[in-house]
């Protein structure tokens, strides 16, 4: 059961690692960065990608991709085809959804704007894989353009005491 609760943890986990386009949640390797290079060659342009290897890596859909497809923080992902969504795909899975304005005080549900989703954490936080400039961040709700929130199908809300 994947949970609201373990979706926070496992950003937490995530926080300060780096950002790479079209990545949930692999190790960063050589191998990993010709493939993403060849694939995405306008996204693999900054020099740092060598000093990233080792490190686990995601984009901002692929924070959430890698939360579900990953039994720990730490664990490799299992890639499920049927479940890889981009950010419309993966708002549009969402079966409870609302503007930005009436976000519930609720960690671990979903925010999005255009193109881009992160994790609200509660307290006005949210952890979001910003871009390669930036990583895996915690940015304040209301600094950043959000205009949803939902929470998709898959993810069971549980009150942290449940938990």
């Amino acid at each position: 059961m994947k949970t609201n609760i373990g979706l926070v943890e496992y950003c937490k986990a995530q926080l300060g690692k780096p950002y790479w386009w079209g990545t949930f949640g692999q190790k960063a390797t050589k191998s990993l960065y010709n493939q993403k290079k060849a694939q995405y060659p306008q996204q693999y342009i900054a020099d740092d990608f060598e000093k990233q290897f080792g490190a686990k890596v995601h984009d901002c859909v692929g924070l959430i991709k890698g939360f579900r497809w990953c039994e720990t923080p730490a664990s490799k992902p299992q890639y499920v085809k049927s479940e890889d969504k981009d950010v419309s795909g993966m708002l549009y899975d969402c079966k409870i959804k609302g503007a930005i304005s009436t976000i519930p005080e609720i960690a671990g549900i979903l925010v999005f704007f255009k193109g881009h989703v992160g994790v609200y954490i509660g307290k006005g936080e949210v952890i979001e894989a910003r871009g390669h400039k930036f990583g895996v961040v915690k940015t304040k709700l209301k600094e950043r353009p959000w205009t949803q929130w939902g929470v998709p199908y898959w993810l069971e809300i549980v009150d942290e005491s449940e938990e």
